[in-house]
């Protein structure tokens, strides 16, 4: 080592050791004797610093590019043509949503129900507990009815409707569960959700599905039987 450098190091010490406390002396020490590494966890600590504005940045850039792209196919392109388009899209996690749902959409209007109850369930499992999920969910449901899978299509309705808190969609999500119901064969369960649904709704709405439960065997309820026999 060379000795003028220690001499220097030493003095350097002692002159900095001379303006602060004797409790201060040991880190003093600490940050002198080890001041390359310290100097080189800085470096890194900011080199992440900028590697991490510039991954936002380049995420960002990539979901611009991904939701252009997505505009550019919903108005460009019509039937297979968009939903081969939307299949070889390759969407970053933030607009996968999107993606997806414009898939099952644009599926369902083809006649793709496969693919468009296979979409939809994709959208749903991207946002699992907020509403766009519960749309989503609702669509594949309708999918799976539009492709005659009665019986898949009410248990995922029954799912949906055993877990979700009440929202502007129940009354939906119980007309198409009695409806998968009626046509899985499931008679008194469909009559029964009809029923349900005549009770909770007034006007020509509740009537509706009053007739509903009615032509499905369902005995209507005390007072809208009276009021009928009036």
């Amino acid at each position: 080592m060379n000795p003028q450098k220690n001499q220097e190091s030493s003095q350097l010490l002692h002159d900095l050791q001379t303006e602060v406390s004797a409790e201060s002396a040991p880190l003093l020490r600490f940050i002198l004797n080890n001041a390359s590494v310290i100097a080189t966890a800085a470096i890194i600590f900011l080199l992440a610093l900028g590697g991490t504005g510039i991954w936002r940045r380049h995420a960002a850039q990539k979901n611009d590019e991904a939701t252009q792209a997505l505009t550019r196919i919903m108005l460009t392109y019509k039937g297979a043509d968009r939903i081969k388009a939307l299949q070889n899209l390759s969407a970053p996690d933030a607009i996968k949503f999107s993606v997806y749902f414009a898939l099952g959409q644009s599926a369902l209007e083809n006649g793709d129900y496969a693919i468009a109850a296979r979409a939809y369930a994709d959208a749903a499992a991207a946002d699992r507990e907020g509403v766009l999920g519960l749309t989503a969910a609702l669509g594949e449901a309708g999918a799976l009815l539009k492709a005659e899978k009665y019986s898949d299509a009410l248990n995922l309705l029954q799912e949906l409707y055993a877990k979700i808190k009440p929202t502007s969609q129940t009354i939906q999500l119980r007309q198409m569960l009695a409806e998968a119901a009626a046509m899985a064969g499931k008679t008194d369960l469909a009559a029964q959700t009809y029923q349900a649904l005549a009770n909770d709704l007034p006007g020509l709405e509740g009537a509706y599905f009053r007739t509903r439960a009615t032509a499905l065997g369902e005995k209507p309820a005390p007072d809208s039987a009276g009021s009928e026999g009036k």
